[in-house]
């Protein structure tokens, strides 16, 4: 498969030598093919580097670089960027087709991606991007490459009977999907599955219910909750129209939640003694266990402490105050809820009225405007 995917690029060149002209440069560029750590991009070396090694290091690039020399000493590049550079393209004709062929040969290499299924017990590390074993890219989550003290939590829970790890495919190094995988005793749970910008058009559902499969049969689990069960389903009933139709076959049978079923437990100490926390999709509600141990929920009853922030902060539900009208739940010390002495309750600014002549707020539904004055009264003083 990668002398098919490298002939296609060696190919695709020499196609549009037929069309466009040569840059004086081209020569310079020597074994052009798949890029090793990028499987989306195309890498090469020039002939200047080559030289240089041999004079510098004493190091001879052979016939057919390995995959250690093509790691260690080639430059990856899109396919766009590599044609541009061995192409002069002098009229608008030139150019459309450059951007022709190599949307054809991107899409080639998107669809032909190999991948392997990975599992990665520091948490943290991978968050972080300080593991140098994988090459991230941007996937939609808000707290990838944060400092690895946001992750700090996570270090408090693999224990034996409750674990917590990543679980991804990667072609090459390249990491394309990733989830945590959550483990209580014998029960597991895949949370929300990130997969990489650049397929996320393409690919997202194919990833995903990968990925799934995959840790499914690694564990050998006859069930295994996922939070994105809805889009592994309608992938598995779309890839399996008629299995599904003939025998009414759905994935409720290896996904029965979206949610967990477990709650998680950490040391209360160690959680106080944490400076900062994750934001979290699931595991995100925080309530007491006993006076020793939290538990992480994904339920909001009794909750203490939600992970609902980016910036490392940690939202203490506590000090929060529901507004009498609306129901929201707002921070006691944010200017957006104040108490009302007339209310006898706390109200927000969306649904409360300043009263000038008492210099007090209530709630807009005891409040009357005066159309003469201008001015709100008080309903009950009306009375």
């Amino acid at each position: 498969m990668k002398t098919q995917k490298t002939n296609i690029i060696k190919d695709s060149i020499n196609y549009l030598k037929i069309f466009v002209p040569l840059s004086i440069k081209a020569n310079g560029f020597l074994h052009i093919g798949q890029a090793i750590s990028n499987p989306l991009k195309v890498s090469y070396i020039k002939k200047e580097k080559v030289l240089g090694l041999l004079e510098n290091i004493g190091f001879t690039l052979g016939k057919y670089p390995t995959r250690k020399d093509r790691e260690k000493y080639f430059t990856a590049t899109t396919i766009e960027k590599l044609l541009n550079d061995l192409f002069n393209p002098t009229t608008e004709d030139h150019t459309q087709k450059i951007l022709q062929v190599s949307s054809s040969i991107d899409k080639h290499l998107k669809q032909s991606i190999k991948t392997e299924l990975f599992f990665e017990k520091d948490v943290s590390g991978f968050y972080s991007q300080e593991l140098k074993t994988y090459s991230y890219n941007r996937n939609g989550s808000c707290m990838a490459g944060k400092p690895r003290s946001f992750f700090e939590l996570y270090d408090l829970i693999n224990e034996d009977e409750q674990q917590v790890q990543i679980v991804g495919l990667k072609s090459g190094g390249l990491v394309v999907a990733r989830a945590l995988l959550w483990k209580n005793n014998d029960v597991f749970y895949l949370d929300r599955i990130y997969v990489a910008d650049f397929l996320q058009n393409a690919s997202i559902e194919q990833l995903q219910t990968e990925l799934f499969l995959k840790v499914k049969r690694a564990y050998k689990l006859s069930n295994l909750n996922a939070y994105n069960k809805m889009h592994i389903k309608d992938y598995l009933k779309a890839t399996h129209k008629n299995r599904f139709i003939e025998k009414e076959i759905t994935t409720d049978f290896c996904i029965k939640y979206t949610y967990p079923t477990f709650e998680i437990e950490v040391n209360q100490d160690g959680f106080n003694d944490i400076n900062y926390y994750p934001y979290a999709d699931t595991f995100k509600y925080i309530c007491h266990n006993s006076s020793l141990y939290f538990n992480l929920s994904c339920d909001d009853d009794e909750t203490k402490f939600i992970l609902d922030c980016t910036d490392g902060d940690i939202t203490n539900k506590e000090n929060n105050q529901e507004c009498m009208c609306c129901g929201g739940s707002f921070n006691e010390d944010d200017d957006e809820i104040h108490y009302s002495e007339l209310e006898d309750d706390y109200v927000c600014d969306d649904c409360s009225i300043y009263i000038e002549e008492r210099g007090e707020s209530c709630s807009r539904d005891n409040a009357t405007y005066n159309n003469y004055s201008g001015d709100y009264h008080y309903t009950n003083d009306l009375n």
